[in-house]
């Protein structure tokens, strides 16, 4: 019969270079929120916090897409060139009288192609996805300076459109839209 080592197992020391090391991001935001608590007790009111979350969706959903980029190894710099000159062609589609509906699906198929063209660029031409990311970043950014001759678009067919208006600044159930968007990309993402 063998005896079983009954040993007490070394218990780990606490490590605060390890836990600030995996959690510093977290504890920084955990500090600014209290921080700007403290400074104004209004910041964790609901309404501020559905405020924060709408001016944040466009940029969280555009972080949802990178997620898988920058998974896979590559990166694109791009990203907010292309949105920005696929919204100036959305925005000028619909003040040219386009239902905003077909221009918004036109912008998002033209978003799509310019990815792919990064893609194409990236893995058949064997560019480095840095280099290539930047140089289409320079490319759309100054196509969007040339295409709104650096102003941006209005137009009353623009603040007018209700598709339009709905998706910016409408409410489903008390929610801001755009949080429903981010919401809605979270889930899919999390499928994939």
């Amino acid at each position: 019969m063998q005896q079983v080592d009954k040993s007490e197992t070394p218990k780990k020391k606490f490590d605060a270079k390890q836990l600030i090391s995996k959690l510093g991001t977290v504890i920084a935001l955990l500090v600014l929120v209290i921080a700007v608590t403290i400074m104004d007790p209004e910041f964790l009111m609901p309404d501020n916090l559905l405020n924060l979350l709408r001016q944040t969706s466009i940029n969280a959903i555009i972080a949802f897409g990178m997620t898988f980029v920058i998974l896979t190894g590559g990166i694109d710099l791009s990203v907010g060139s292309i949105l920005a000159f696929t919204g100036a062609v959305t925005a000028s589609t619909i003040a040219g009288g386009t239902p905003a509906w077909l221009a918004v699906i036109f912008g998002l198929l033209l978003g799509g192609l310019f990815g792919c063209l990064n893609g194409l660029i990236i893995a058949y031409g064997k560019a480095a996805a840095f280099i290539a990311t930047l140089a289409t970043m320079t490319i759309f950014r100054g196509a969007t300076y040339v295409f709104t001759n650096g102003n941006p678009v209005t137009g009353t067919k623009i603040n007018n459109s209700f598709f339009f208006q709905y998706i910016g600044r409408g409410y489903l159930f008390g929610i801001p839209f755009p949080i429903i968007i981010m919401v809605i990309a979270v889930k899919g993402s999390l499928k994939m």
